[in-house]
């Protein structure tokens, strides 16, 4: 309600957008022997609501609020029991973005171009897989907060003066580690893991 008053008055654009999604674990380690990786794809979705405001003609700020789930898995099969685990994070998205247009290629048809960030806040956190072997999960806590670059490319079609649709691809690269606490076994380690999104976007714009 908030986005639509404000299109209203400054004569923006307001977009709703669909993406399914295939989340995609990076883990890392300080030192970087320790045998923690990935442990599997998972896959999620983002869903929200997008305002674009005009800067030029082909050129628009864009910022919104998005939901988004998400996907950590890892591994570690040189430890004595070993470590694998999974967990699906959930987010509400406050992305700042600058969308790109190019001419139209056909009547009523161009292409877009998406760079920015996103703002994350950890809304829910859930195991979905835990190692026999271990009595609780080997990451104990989920930073609150987050931040991620996006870049994304698609087309949209003009069905009237006021209304389009659009459909795209985007990569939602993780800058933050989502690990806040660790169990310290073993001890002097850290582990850093990051979650990426690889979205097909639906959405309609007016």
């Amino acid at each position: 309600l908030f986005l639509s008053t404000v299109v209203t008055h400054a004569q923006g654009r307001l977009s709703i957008q669909l993406s399914p999604s295939m989340s995609i674990s990076r883990v890392y380690t300080n030192p970087n022997n320790a045998g923690f990786s990935s442990a599997g794809l998972g896959f999620r979705f983002k869903i929200g609501s997008i305002y674009d405001h005009p800067i030029q003609d082909n050129c628009y700020a864009s910022m919104g609020l998005l939901y988004s789930v998400q996907h950590l898995a890892i591994k570690n099969e040189k430890l004595s029991p070993g470590i694998r685990e999974k967990h699906v994070l959930h987010y509400l998205q406050v992305p700042l973005l600058l969308r790109l247009y190019t001419s139209e290629l056909t009547l009523d048809t161009r292409l877009y171009a998406l760079l920015g960030v996103l703002g994350q806040i950890r809304s829910n956190v859930r195991n979905t897989e835990l190692q026999q072997s271990w009595d609780k999960s080997f990451i104990e806590e989920f930073r609150r907060w987050g931040l991620a670059g996006l870049l994304g490319v698609g087309v949209e079609y003009n069905t009237s003066l006021s209304t389009s649709v659009f459909v795209g691809i985007s990569y939602q690269y993780g800058l933050s580690s989502v690990i806040d606490k660790q169990a310290q076994n073993p001890p002097s380690l850290q582990v850093m893991g990051y979650s990426d999104l690889l979205s097909i976007d639906f959405g309609i714009r007016f």
